[in-house]
């Protein structure tokens, strides 16, 4: 792979900045495969971990937590309670939109580990995604009409405990309250329906409030805590 390849491979605020250094640096020698995988490793780490954080996770979050306000509302307004696992017919589009933007959310906050993301983290959200793209699925089955009910608590189920995984690895790397919110969000996700939507719209809206926060102080993703 020739040296212009390998640039081109990084995201194009770092190319600006160091493309043409690096580029003057790989043409000067040659590269031997070690090299290359260590570029590589490098292209990826620039996208997962930009200088410059992403502004669709904040969208996404305050999305979500309007949407999931919403239902909530919805489900408090009726005058006897839904039948398990907890939704309502009518509202349901409401609930597969917040999914749906609950997963650019989900990465935005495990990028904020930086790359201190640890095996919890990358654990966290393989299954956060996995769980909320099987419940998105889940959902829209539910909305044309077919029998929904434990597989839409299995995927939630599982998404929540991703969610969970998620918000303690924030906690372990002193993202406390940003951690803490995203793992009462799991634990309100799994709470019986009456209590659980309100609690889950909550916790989701305090979440999206402190990335609002730390997106327009420029907060940078973290590296490992040294002692």
């Amino acid at each position: 792979m020739s040296a212009t390849r390998i640039v081109a491979l990084y995201p194009r605020a770092w190319r600006a900045r160091y493309g043409e250094e690096l580029e003057a640096l790989l043409e000067a020698g040659s590269l031997g495969l070690r090299d290359r995988i260590d570029l590589l490793r490098g292209a990826l780490d620039a996208h997962l971990h930009p200088a410059r954080p992403s502004p669709l996770p904040v969208v996404a979050a305050l999305t979500a937590s309007a949407l999931l306000s919403a239902h909530a509302i919805a489900l408090a307004a009726q005058p006897v309670p839904t039948d398990w696992p907890g939704y309502l017919e009518d509202a349901l589009p409401l609930v597969i939109a917040a999914v749906a933007a609950l997963l650019p959310a989900l990465v935005g906050l495990w990028l904020k580990l930086g790359d201190a993301d640890g095996a919890l983290g990358r654990l966290g959200l393989v299954v956060a995604l996995g769980g909320h793209l099987c419940w998105l699925v889940a959902l829209l089955v539910a909305a044309m009409r077919v029998e929904y009910g434990p597989l839409t608590a299995i995927a939630a189920t599982v998404a929540m405990a991703g969610t969970a995984a998620i918000g303690i690895a924030l906690v372990g790397h002193a993202r406390l309250a940003l951690g803490a919110l995203v793992s009462g969000a799991a634990l309100a996700g799994i709470a019986p329906p009456s209590l659980g939507w309100p609690l889950f719209a909550a916790a989701w809206t305090g979440v999206a409030a402190t990335l609002v926060v730390q997106f327009v102080r420029g907060d940078a993703p973290r590296g490992p805590l040294v002692a």
